[in-house]
């Protein structure tokens, strides 16, 4: 039997004061599957060590995916600048929930995630 390989990604909600939640990312082939998503605190996240994540590859929502906690979106919005995920709701300028960095938003297929640091 072959072992699933799967990680927690941290993201902050746009919509809601940049609240915390870890989606559940798993390996399919070339593909990252989000699989769930949860609420959490800062400090579960970083003594889980969620904070040190790094992930490479596509990232789609799997079938069932519930989305974030907060806001029920099943997208995110990857930042150029920390390398961090946002939720993101379609606009076309948004900004990072992380550090702030705020631009013209961008469809990219391959991505560079990391967890995060509080």
């Amino acid at each position: 039997m072959k072992k699933i390989q799967a990680h927690i990604v941290l993201s902050r909600c746009q919509k809601n004061s940049g609240k915390l939640y870890g989606i559940r990312m798993e390996k399919h082939g070339e593909l990252w599957k989000m699989t769930w998503a949860f609420p959490i605190e800062e400090r579960k996240a970083e003594s889980e060590g969620y904070d040190r994540t790094k992930l490479i590859g596509i990232f789609v929502p799997e079938d069932g995916y519930n989305g974030c906690p907060y806001c029920g979106t099943k997208t995110f919005l990857h930042c150029p600048r920390c390398g961090k995920i946002t939720c993101y709701h379609g606009e076309e300028y948004a900004e990072c929930g992380w550090c702030g960095f705020s631009g013209k938003t961008e469809i990219q297929d391959n991505l560079s995630l990391t967890g995060g640091t509080m």
